[in-house]
């Protein structure tokens, strides 16, 4: 039977980095902490202050309940700057795994940038740790790479190689597309995004991640790289309004449905 969730939506909001209270930073560790394995906070702080801006995650007593840090970056390729918005650390608490809040302000954002510049060439620079991860890329953005359908182009492989190589100077490899940190680079933990064998024989992209990133159970990321357009935050907004008409429908069936036996005992009656 469809129930209503009990959950509490969260409310996102962008700061920047350097307006991140201390208890802001140690909220945004713990959170990593609960998601993966080998984190430290030094590291995690250390790339915390690479970046230019935060997503926060909000439930409706202003705790932080996730985020995802932003950067923007240029690169040069015969001669054209080429301007990226990476998406670095993203963390969302379980209980709140499902909703849609961070998606919704991530596109506002690039939306925004797109509009500073809206003929120039606009990139999502993403890095999966786990099949989710690439979902978010695979699943909502028409151009991007790597993907299962066909092999990377060689003008866009090119972009992501040059984006790569500046994030991750000698751990990107163009011949994999994977970055790999020497020793122990911080992983899921356990149980978190298994890909099991159902996933891999049901979802072609899921097992495209799978064949792609062999050792994603051990830290390796694999660099992807997604154009965004000005259209995209309308088709997103389309397709999220279609899903919820169709889970509005299958909670009105199964109240129906689940109301008959009742309905009918008390005929009876």
């Amino acid at each position: 039977m469809f129930k209503q969730s009990s959950r509490q939506s969260l409310q996102a909001v962008i700061v920047t980095v350097h307006e991140l209270a201390a208890k802001d930073r140690a909220r945004m560790f713990e959170l990593m902490q609960s998601a993966y394995d080998a984190v430290t906070e030094r590291q995690f702080l250390a790339d915390l202050e690479k970046k230019d801006a935060v997503i926060l995650l909000k439930d409706p007593a202003h705790a932080i309940q996730g985020f995802s840090t932003l950067a923007s970056l240029r690169v040069q390729i015969d001669g054209k700057t080429l301007r990226g918005i990476f998406s670095g650390d993203t963390v969302i608490a379980e209980r709140y795994w499902g909703q849609r809040a961070l998606g919704k302000a991530f596109l506002r954002y690039l939306f925004l940038e797109k509009l500073k510049a809206p003929f120039a060439p606009l990139y999502w620079l993403l890095i999966s740790k786990g099949y989710k991860t690439y979902l978010m890329m695979a699943n909502n953005f028409a151009e991007h790479y790597p993907r299962y359908e066909h092999s990377t182009p060689t003008q866009a492989q090119q972009i992501l190689d040059a984006f790569y190589a500046t994030l991750y100077p000698g751990t990107y490899d163009p011949q994999t597309g994977l970055i790999e940190t020497v020793g122990e680079a911080y992983h899921l933990k356990p149980g978190i995004a298994p890909i099991a064998n159902a996933l891999v024989e049901s979802n072609p992209r899921i097992a495209f991640f799978a064949a792609r990133n062999p050792r994603w159970r051990t830290g390796a990321e694999l660099a992807c790289l997604a154009r965004m357009t000005l259209r995209m935050p309308f088709v997103y907004a389309l397709k999220g309004l279609m899903k919820d008409r169709v889970i509005r429908r299958l909670q009105r069936i199964s109240r129906l449905v689940f109301s008959l036996p009742e309905k009918r005992d008390q005929d009876l009656r």
